[in-house]
């Protein structure tokens, strides 16, 4: 079988220099290639087969760049694309497992200490939005204070990056979950989330990009009362991606009456109504 990053690999490793504020051009084709294989991963069914399916291709791409020099900031930004994919699945299986939370926490750490030594305006973008994703994914492991400090501190990020032009269409899908998912009283906006998912889409350099900021910007409609639109939404999502097995999902907690929104915010409550729906129709 043919390496699932070979050819990337044969285009971008024609210079060897190491790159501090931004990632340079080899480094942006492998991050394109993960962001490909996150996306592939919501083709397969079966949320068990999909991580191992996903370890197997992080193995395959470190092994593949072992021997060649990279930052250690860029290598943290592929572990951050992985390891969030990775813990998703995890948390799918099971959502209170404690190997999916040290999983998830042994990276926290590192960024944390990396975020320690390195001023915000040193990183360089890719850095700011995968690290911020990924820590954001552990919140409900912190004690309340270090929530809330971080929580800002993800916010002032992102409106820095978006105030300076930023055209990465990932930092517009994190920024709109984290307008989507904070309360009004602590800067939330339903309106906010879905301009930067709308931007996401309309800006994305990749497939991944834009398949999820169609399927955030369906839910934040669906929000806001616009079903139509919603499934428009859902419907182009799937054109990008034919047979995947997430759009159908998020169809089916919309027919249930719920977003994914509420579904990553209580799994319990909402997969109860969604098995309500099922036995009534």
């Amino acid at each position: 079988m043919k390496k699932f990053f070979s050819a990337a690999l044969a285009c971008v490793f024609f210079a060897r220099g190491v790159f501090c504020s931004e990632l340079g051009e080899r480094e942006r084709a492998l991050v394109n290639q993960i962001l490909q294989a996150k996306l592939e991963s919501r083709m397969i069914d079966g949320d068990k087969e999909a991580l191992d399916w996903l370890g197997e291709k992080r193995d395959e791409f470190f092994a593949s760049i072992k021997g060649h020099e990279f930052s250690q900031e860029a290598v943290l930004v592929f572990e951050n694309l992985f390891v969030l994919e990775q813990y998703h699945f995890m948390w799918e299986i099971d959502d209170k497992s404690k190997a999916a939370n040290d999983f998830i926490q042994a990276q926290v750490n590192k960024l944390l200490a990396w975020n320690d030594s390195h001023p915000t305006e040193s990183r360089s973008d890719w850095y700011n939005a995968t690290s911020y994703e990924v820590i954001n994914a552990a919140m409900p492991l912190f004690k309340y204070s270090k929530k809330i400090s971080l929580g800002l501190e993800e916010k002032k990020v992102y409106d820095a990056m978006i105030k300076s032009k930023c055209s990465l269409g990932y930092l517009y899908l994190n920024a709109g979950l984290w307008y989507a998912f904070a309360p009004a009283i602590g800067g939330g906006s339903d309106s906010k989330a879905k301009e930067y998912f709308s931007t996401a889409v309309n800006i994305g350099a990749t497939d991944y990009e834009k398949f999820f900021g169609l399927v955030y910007l369906s839910q934040s409609e669906y929000d806001l009362g616009d079903r139509d639109s919603c499934k428009k939404r859902l419907d182009d999502a799937d054109k990008i991606l034919p047979g995947n097995v997430y759009v159908p999902f998020v169809r089916l907690v919309n027919e249930a009456g719920c977003t994914v929104f509420e579904y990553a915010d209580d799994k319990g409550k909402v997969m109860s109504k969604v098995k309500k729906h099922k036995e009534k129709n």
